[in-house]
């Protein structure tokens, strides 16, 4: 984690001297190639020693993808290979090592078989793929990588300095020193398999029996294992390659559906909602995989999707105060000046999904969210999400990357208006049932 510290920190330096901040809104442009180049040459020396760096990285790249023209994808594809080439899953022995001392060294009378070879790569530990005894299910066995805790924790401090620094100079208004412990803290609960445990059995309660979801039964976790069903399907990854419009509007309304769902049915948030965690079963639904990484939210407070939903809502309306909207909601501190012609233009451009009957999310919605973003740079880095807001803004904006990749046609206002327009209590904000551009 200290070695990934030095990643955006080389990347600011380069961007500064390809013309400072503006660079940014180069960065989906072929003429930026020698910037990628230099970029994707670094990464391959920060995180060539970093299993699950390798492995995160390759997620967010998968993402963005959708944003990027394929030169300037490839580059950083071709590198990802090398890198994913020199990683070796750990060996049987560190398997029987790690299944012993935590399960039992009678732990096989548990499985009926077990496949010692890896069927998937999680960030922080391995997928085996086995049947489980007393009923013959067919069960995924998640292990931890023994040395992840210090691999991952080791440099904990480093990097909150690290990103205290990087964020004193990027956005002095933001909290660096609070938002990376945050960051490190949302990390180190991916550690906690008796916590993904108890977060996997609340999401499978919430959705029990639910025609549109499949959350796999947990059926043992000890330790640094965790064992749960096993869930076929095709991977929302082939969907995206190879999937028909059908199959891609159904995988992207059901990944909406859960994205403004989820709070309200079990007080969580899917905290890491990459292609890998999801498979589109037979009959429609959506199997929901990974459950580490996860939002749980305040109960008696407004959710971010409802902070969210408010700002979006005064930014269609003239009269309603951009910056007043924003403080309301946590995003902007009392004392930060803030352009609100500017500021209503960032949100007008970022809630296009909710302002439609129907959106077609695709490369081009995220270029110019980007593009916005970019053009308003000052102002969007005035923004400051609380600490504790960091973790399910990064699940939702994850979230409509892979919406994006999908290039999905998705009734997102209608997903928003039944989830989020309820008569909760809280401070006077504009309707949130009037989801509706100016003109309309």
């Amino acid at each position: 984690m200290a070695r990934l510290s030095a990643v955006p920190l080389g990347a600011a330096r380069r961007l500064a001297w390809a013309g400072g901040l503006r660079a940014f809104g180069r960065l989906t442009d072929e003429s930026a190639l020698g910037l990628h180049e230099r970029t994707a040459d670094q990464l391959v020396e920060v995180l060539g020693g970093l299993r699950g760096g390798v492995l995160k990285f390759g997620q967010v790249l998968s993402v963005y993808e959708a944003v990027m023209p394929p030169k300037v994808s490839a580059v950083y594809r071709g590198r990802l290979a090398a890198l994913q080439e020199a990683v070796r899953p750990e060996p049987a022995e560190t398997v029987e090592r790690v299944m012993g001392d935590d399960v039992g060294p009678d732990w096989r009378d548990l499985f009926a078989a077990f496949d010692t070879g890896v069927a998937a790569a999680a960030s922080l530990g391995q997928v085996h793929r086995a049947r489980w005894a007393a009923d013959g299910r067919d069960v995924a066995v998640k292990i931890q990588y023994p040395d992840a805790r210090d691999e991952l924790l080791g440099d904990r401090d480093a990097v909150i300095l690290a990103m205290r620094m990087f964020t004193s100079l990027m956005a002095p208004q933001l909290d660096g020193k609070a938002l990376a412990a945050e960051l490190m803290d949302r990390l180190a609960e991916e550690l906690d398999y008796a916590r993904e445990a108890e977060a996997q059995r609340a999401f499978r309660a919430a959705y029990a029996d639910d025609p549109d979801f499949l959350v796999p039964d947990v059926l043992l976790q000890r330790g640094r294992v965790l064992v749960s069903e096993w869930v076929g399907g095709t991977p929302l990854a082939r969907v995206i390659e190879a999937g028909d419009q059908h199959e891609r509007d159904r995988a992207g309304l059901l990944l909406t559906r859960l994205m403004l769902s989820a709070t309200a049915r079990c007080g969580m948030m899917h905290g890491d909602p990459h292609p890998g965690n999801f498979r589109l079963l037979d009959g429609g639904r959506l199997g929901v995989l990974d459950f580490g990484a996860v939002y749980r939210h305040e109960p008696g407070t407004p959710t971010p999707l409802e902070r969210w939903t408010d700002v979006h809502l005064a930014a269609l309306d003239p009269d309603a105060g951009m910056a007043d909207a924003l403080r309301r909601a946590g995003f902007l501190r009392p004392d930060v000046r803030a352009d609100e012609a500017r500021l209503r233009e960032l949100f007008l451009r970022s809630g296009a999904p909710a302002f439609t009957e129907t959106f077609r999310f695709d490369g081009a919605y995220l270029r110019d969210a980007l593009d916005g973003i970019t053009a308003s740079m000052p102002v969007g880095l005035s923004v400051a999400f609380p600490p504790g807001a960091v973790h399910a803004q990064r699940a939702l904006g994850v979230g409509i990357g892979v919406l994006c990749q999908l290039e999905a046609e998705v009734p997102f206002q209608a997903e928003a208006l039944h989830w989020l327009a309820d008569d909760r209590p809280g401070p006077p904000g504009p309707d949130r049932r009037a989801l509706t551009p100016p003109g309309a």
